[in-house]
């Protein structure tokens, strides 16, 4: 049967609550509701009227308060539990303490489908992989990327070569699946793409994407990736593409193995990351189980225009550009419903209304050839060959930019 798409819209806008509200109240109501919560705590106290003063605290911005009140119920089983626990989370994330607010926000959607929490565990995320990534570059001479286990490996978005409006996405989506696939396997620790995009935020580097073999072992180091898998997406005649990837090493600054290239089409674009996938299981020197290779086998959409939208939505969201991130991935949940990651990542990119989007400088300037050559390569010795600024004028035309053969739905956010 097939869902108009008025219903599936409905379908995905409402899978974005589904809990306990979390926003602030108007000064003058926040106040006397927590003075009527701690009136009915004192006059009977009991581990309701306690999470209910808790809630109320939180609600009025008191978080510290809150936390103080909530904090003896964190163990508490059942509803009042996981509760407190969010409500604890919650004034954690206001208070800077990312720590506690994403443990309290992973307990609390262990439990509940929230897509509301699980947007602000994405923003948790985020925060705390920006963090990571300013610690990492300020303590780089430090850095011992020989101490790095070798199954840690991270992915780098795919360079797309030439002007092509309608796959200069295409290396951010590939990247993508390629995490996931890589992370079947339980011989590998495989970095999260948020730390990456953090890092290349960090070096002005999200605007372009462009991370090759020269650079790969530097970036490697400082996300905590012993290798590095990094390539090119390569326009030919013919409308054939070329994805060609390598393995860095960031201790011994080499590359691992040989290259592993796959050419194909657009349309076929999807099961030549399957086959790139298991070649890199192979030059890592991994041997999947059969219950791995089964999962990792398994394609995420049916639809070549689901994966292009979400394509766009990962760059978008690499850029920083969470609303427009948002939107694509809504439109990749439109085309095929049954895209879970693209529902989880609309979901983790969503910011509610008392949340102030995360959004880095490095997101929103321009980037220019210059910036990135020091950035990656202090040492003038360094070069990152032919280099295309693409900058913010080029993403929103090619965020824009219609796929041939695709269907254009328009998705409204508030």
């Amino acid at each position: 049967m097939h869902l108009p798409p008025s219903v599936i819209l409905c379908a995905i806008l409402c899978a974005c609550g589904g809990g306990p509200p979390l926003s602030r109240l108007a000064p003058d109501n926040a106040n006397r509701d927590v003075d009527q919560a701690r009136q009915a705590y004192t006059a009977q106290p009991s581990p309701w009227a306690q999470l209910k003063l808790g809630e109320a605290e939180y609600r009025a911005g008191q978080d510290t308060a809150a936390r103080t009140t909530l904090r003896s119920l964190a163990g508490t089983s059942g509803d009042i539990g996981d509760r407190a626990n969010l409500y604890d989370a919650a004034a954690a994330d206001r208070l800077g303490d990312l720590t506690a607010a994403h443990q309290g926000y992973t307990r609390w959607l262990a439990r509940h489908d929230d897509g509301g929490v699980r947007a602000r565990l994405g923003d948790v995320d985020r925060r705390q992989a920006d963090a990571a990534a300013r610690a990492a570059i300020a303590s780089e001479r430090s850095l011992d990327a020989a101490s790095l286990p070798e199954h840690t490996v991270g992915v780098a978005p795919l360079q797309v070569a030439g002007g092509d409006s309608t796959i200069s996405s295409l290396g951010y989506g590939l990247a993508d699946l390629l995490i996931t696939d890589l992370s079947r396997s339980a011989q590998l620790q495989v970095v999260d793409r948020t730390r990456t995009d953090a890092l290349l935020h960090e070096l002005a580097l999200a605007g372009t994407g462009r991370v090759d073999s020269a650079t790969a072992p530097r970036v490697g180091r400082l996300i905590g990736a012993r290798r590095l898998v990094n390539g090119v997406v390569d326009a030919t005649p013919g409308g054939r593409l070329t994805v060609s990837t390598r393995v860095a090493d960031a201790a011994r600054g080499t590359l691992v193995g040989q290259p592993v290239t796959e050419r194909t089409s657009l349309d076929d674009i999807l099961d030549s990351e399957k086959a790139l996938a298991f070649s890199l299981f192979t030059e890592l020197g991994v041997t999947l189980t059969p219950a791995e290779r089964a999962a990792v086998e398994q394609r995420p959409t049916r639809y070549l225009a689901a994966f292009l939208a979400y394509s766009n939505g990962v760059r978008a969201e690499a850029y920083g550009d969470y609303r427009t991130a948002h939107a694509y991935y809504a439109r990749a949940v439109m085309i095929d419903p049954g895209f879970s990651a693209a529902a989880s990542r609309m979901q983790s990119v969503s910011v509610s209304s008392d949340q102030q989007p995360n959004v880095t400088a490095a997101a929103t300037a321009p980037v220019t050839p210059g910036a990135v050559i020091d950035a990656l390569n202090p040492s003038p010795a360094g070069s990152l060959g032919s280099f295309r600024d693409r900058g913010d004028a080029t993403l929103r035309a090619t965020t824009e930019a219609k796929v041939p053969g695709s269907v254009t739905i328009p998705v409204a956010i508030p």
